[in-house]
């Protein structure tokens, strides 16, 4: 096959879009119920050289009375360019969209409504802490139940004086140990709370100095939050590909009182709470051993505080 041929087969194969995820949001009417379907697409742009994120939205119709009955599907809406978004989440009753967006060398938070822009905040002028994390293994996003308060998870501030490695932070010459491969610019993560009745912006306090945190999310109430913590030693380098590090989950409530929720010497990751708020489930696994290796999936009931293994 010809280097030509090559080049256009690649350009179709690679154009082909991919989901990344989706928000459903549900609204009852007296006679009938209107489901929004958003999804979030990637595609590569071989003119550009790099990748594109856009979203569409599907509109189902259903009768109020037997939800499984759909009355008619809406045409698709036209698919509009997400490109400059970090992180994105919906709240849990309005709908509210909240965006981390880059633009130029500032990260701004932004709360959309269905009338428009609600909130924006320049967190990169307010200078809490450093660069928000939008990997995979880190970044989070999450609304408080009443939806009046955001979470993330952002780089410590250089001019932070407290904590065990403010050290490296003042003088540039200090060797700062980061996560490694592809979370090169990862170093102390910090949970990060955003007040949006008066816009303040504030790091959570009580994480255990010896872990970084990650994966954030709301308790039930709003009164705590649940995180994932990776253990500082013996190394930080190679998270990535190295999933089976020592870690736990934790709970840590607005006044700064934290709990391990998980066993020792175990890799946990992934927590996510179900849909009445009663249970959290994670995936759980061995320390070292082989990367990537066969997970667990366990359920922590909230009340009785006991942790089960799903069959």
């Amino acid at each position: 096959m010809e280097s030509g041929q090559i080049a256009v087969v690649y350009a179709e194969v690679s154009s082909f879009p991919t989901p990344v995820s989706a928000h459903v949001k549900v609204e009852e009417l007296p006679e009938f119920r209107v489901y929004s379907v958003t999804a979030e697409w990637s595609q590569s742009d071989l003119v550009r050289g790099s990748g594109l994120h856009y979203s569409q939205q599907w509109t189902l119709i259903a009768d109020n009375n037997n939800h499984k009955t759909v009355r008619s599907v809406l045409p698709a809406g036209p698919c509009t360019s997400i490109s400059g978004e970090l992180l994105r989440a919906f709240s849990p009753i309005q709908g509210l969209k909240a965006v981390i967006r880059e633009a130029g060398n500032q990260q701004l938070l932004e709360i959309w409504d269905c009338h428009g822009l609600r909130k924006c905040l320049n967190l990169t002028a307010l200078n809490i802490h450093g660069r928000v994390y939008d990997d995979a293994q880190f970044g989070s996003m999450s609304w408080s139940d009443c939806e009046s308060r955001l979470l993330y998870v952002a780089e410590k501030s250089r001019n932070s004086s407290s904590g065990g490695e403010s050290g490296c932070r003042k003088d540039r010459n200090v060797y700062c140990e980061d996560w490694g491969e592809a979370l090169t610019s990862k170093s102390v993560p910090v949970v990060c709370v955003v007040d949006l009745h008066s816009g303040a912006v504030g790091v959570l306090q009580g994480v255990p100095a010896e872990v970084s945190p990650g994966q954030a999310l709301w308790a039930p109430g709003g009164q705590s939050v649940f995180f994932v913590g990776w253990y500082h030693e013996p190394f930080r380098l190679g998270l990535k590909f190295c999933s089976n590090r020592r870690s736990s989950l934790f709970e840590v409530d607005m006044k700064g009182r934290c709990e391990r929720l998980s066993g020792e010497n175990l890799s946990v990751s992934c927590p996510r709470l179900s849909p009445d708020g009663s249970t959290l489930v994670f995936l759980q696994g061995r320390v070292f051993g082989p990367h990537h290796q066969c997970l667990s999936l366990q359920q922590l009931d909230l009340k009785s505080r006991k942790t089960f293994c799903t069959d």
